[in-house]
């Protein structure tokens, strides 16, 4: 969450317009979408994981809407760790009489010790968590949304916050929990409808090629690759080239063949083996817990 967000007075019917999207809101892959999309404008974040249910029992039911490959509501639970770190952010949330706060420089190590499942490790590499919670006295059913990111600040505006974020709880509690199998299912269903020349472009975009050197590699120009581009964001639902690396390295594709670079391709480029460039890695910073203004 790493880039000032201004709102001008302008922009108000605009976040009006996200608001009212959300009461469209009935299936999941919406609201990732909405949260992807136009939510990401004012609270830009990697992943959010919701929790909900007896936190003092520790009876809790997690739903998870993320672009990091890897962490998804199916495996969330699997191994362990994501139960404390949940329940270390809900007391602070109680602490702070029951008020949403951010954690810059998030340290997961700070909050636990224990063995950590794939999904909370990958977690961990996140730098910021903005952490909203709702109250339920009648059922018992708290409700804690935690919002992952690898920016080292939250900057957002209050005012735009304390709107929006009961929005988030309100299109979430009318989207269904997925099954197991949904997400897998809807995951096949958007690679299929990705091209051939869509997936060929993508793998280079992993590989960290510029839209001019992918057209010199594929021997089109650098705007159809752009045009490509636009269609393939619209596909993953997301709006940048970070997030649509993120969001199709998580789509589990190890069952696609994926047809390798042509010859001319691969000699005009030196080989995919040459390109040393790796996503970068991430460390856990201190923590500071402040409040938004």
């Amino acid at each position: 969450m790493g880039k000032q967000l201004r709102l001008e007075a302008e922009d108000w019917e605009k976040l009006w317009k996200v608001i009212r999207k959300s009461f469209s809101i009935n299936r999941h892959v919406e609201f990732f979408r909405w949260l992807q999309g136009e939510v990401y404008e004012y609270l830009p974040h990697d992943a959010l994981v919701t929790a909900w249910g007896d936190f003092a029992s520790g009876q809790l039911s997690y739903d998870v809407a993320s672009g990091i490959p890897g962490v998804r509501t199916q495996h969330i639970t699997e191994g362990g760790g994501i139960d404390a770190l949940m329940g270390n952010l809900y007391y602070r949330w109680r602490s702070s009489n029951e008020q949403w706060y951010v954690l810059d420089n998030f340290d997961l190590a700070g909050m636990n010790r224990g063995k950590l499942n794939g999904c909370v490790a990958k977690l961990g590499q996140m730098k910021s968590v903005l952490v909203y919670g709702i109250r339920d006295r009648r059922g018992n059913q708290d409700c804690l949304y935690v919002f992952f990111d690898r920016g080292r600040q939250v900057l957002a505006q209050q005012p735009t916050l304390e709107l929006l974020l009961p929005q988030i709880d309100v299109a979430m509690r009318r989207v269904g929990c997925l099954a197991p199998m949904v997400e897998e299912d809807a995951d096949r269903a958007v690679l299929c409808d990705i091209s051939e020349r869509e997936h060929e472009i993508m793998n280079w975009v992993k590989h960290g090629k510029t839209n001019h050197e992918i057209g010199l590699i594929l021997g089109i120009s650098p705007n159809t690759v752009k045009n490509h581009l636009k269609r393939i964001f619209q596909k993953l639902g997301v709006f940048s080239r970070a997030q649509a690396v993120a969001k199709y390295e998580g789509l589990q594709p190890g069952w696609l063949t994926i047809a390798p670079p042509s010859r001319a391709s691969t000699e005009r480029d030196g080989g995919w083996q040459n390109d040393s460039r790796a996503p970068g890695q991430f460390q856990a910073g201190h923590e500071r817990t402040r409040k938004l203004i």
